[in-house]
């Protein structure tokens, strides 16, 4: 039976009923977190000037966030297989909440950059633990449904969360959004508590001997491949604020109202991507990644053009807003269920690594011209693309 073709064998439906109000509240937990992950980027211009570096150096916000995930990913996830997964992921919020207020107190570079280092090691823990914890809880056909309602919270940071704090923060300033930010991540963390006290999935004792399988070949080829395409996204995304004024030719004041147009597309991306992955689960994936180069391809030639910018940005956003869903899913399926938790800090760790690639290679582009910046981030894209059409993965069984 080919890969493209809807899995049986489950109910019609995309969870249990139990399991909604869980799905629910790790997608607003998703949400605050990303939005967090990505402040640096909305904030780059106000950040530089007030810690006194370049707008590279800000840059490095990023890298060390996604390097930092990378490293601890997989040892925490090991280390942890045997915690309460509610006390552990509110845990994680809770010392990210921490860990923004370390960074909102920043006098210089280097403190803040220490408060993003211990951020992102809670934030590491927690999304390995939220990818392998949903394909556990839900009906194996509804997987890429599932997942699409979780990971429609970072969606919703880039259309809501980051225009917001963006804005907020040239009102207010950066770091009242960090402080703000530090408060709602404790009420989340509450109500996440007392949403799934109660909620265990049958799967978490067979699951929590993560020992290495075959699956985990599969399971590794292909979050290398997507690291490759995130690599092209955040080499641009990182930079993307000077994308828009320097190569495009937009006034400052423009950057919400982009990034909110990059929201908007990336929120249409992943209501297609539930659908697409369960009825599509391989194919679905080298699709959107093709995208996510085209959108790519058309922001580098389309220097003090606005008009193909603003197309390229919708491309890009509607691409890069199904392409997470679409991988993990993928991921998680071609992994064995007893290797789901480590298959899940495997393609985090895939995956940050390309987002600390990206923000490099868009940092060393960048010194060169805006549009080599897109340039760079378009042959990684295009590169990872490849990589996933040609490999020739079944489902585990």
């Amino acid at each position: 039976m080919s890969d493209d073709v809807i899995l049986t064998g489950a109910r019609d439906t995309t969870a249990r009923p139990r399991t909604w109000p869980a799905l629910a509240v790790l997608t607003a937990a998703t949400f605050v977190t990303v939005t967090i992950e990505m402040l640096p980027t909305g904030l780059l211009p106000l950040m530089s000037a007030d810690l006194g570096v370049s707008e590279s150096r800000v840059g490095v916000l990023v890298s060390a966030w996604a390097i930092t995930i990378a490293l601890v990913g997989i040892p925490l996830v090991r280390l942890t297989l045997r915690w309460d997964r509610t006390v552990l992921l509110a845990g994680c919020l809770t010392v990210m909440a921490a860990s923004n207020l370390i960074t909102a107190a920043a006098t210089d570079f280097t403190a803040a950059l220490a408060g993003r280092i211990l951020a992102a090691t809670a934030h590491g823990l927690f999304w390995a633990v939220v990818v392998s914890h949903v394909a556990a809880i839900v009906m194996p056909a509804r997987l890429g449904r599932a997942l699409a309602i979780v990971l429609a919270g970072p969606t919703m940071a880039g259309l809501a969360g980051l225009p917001a704090a963006a804005l907020i923060a040239e009102i207010a300033g950066w770091r009242t959004v960090f402080v703000a930010l530090s408060g709602v991540l404790v009420v989340v963390a509450v109500v996440l508590v007392v949403a799934l006290r109660q909620h265990r999935s049958e799967d978490d004792e067979t699951a929590a001997n993560g020992s290495w399988d075959r699956s985990g070949w599969a399971v590794s080829t292909t979050a290398v491949a997507g690291g490759l395409v995130l690599i092209g996204h955040f080499a641009a995304f990182t930079f993307v604020t000077t994308l828009i004024t320097d190569h495009a030719g937009f006034d400052r004041s423009s950057i919400p109202a982009l990034l909110l147009a990059f929201g908007i597309a990336g929120a249409a991306g992943v209501a297609a991507a539930g659908y697409a992955s369960d009825r599509f689960p391989r194919s679905s994936v080298a699709a959107s990644a093709a995208a996510v180069a085209l959108g790519l391809f058309l922001l580098t030639i389309s220097k003090d053009q606005a008009c193909m910018f603003v197309v390229g940005v919708a491309v890009w956003g509607l691409a890069i807003g199904a392409f997470p869903p679409l991988l993990q899913a993928r991921v998680l399926r071609v992994s064995s269920p007893a290797f789901r938790p480590m298959a899940g800090s495997i393609v985090v760790t895939a995956l940050n690594l390309g987002v600390a690639a990206g923000a490099a290679a868009g940092g060393v582009a960048l010194r060169a011209s805006p549009q080599a910046v897109a340039a760079a981030a378009l042959s990684a894209a295009a590169l990872g693309t490849i990589a996933l059409a040609l490999l020739p993965q079944r489902e585990a069984e």
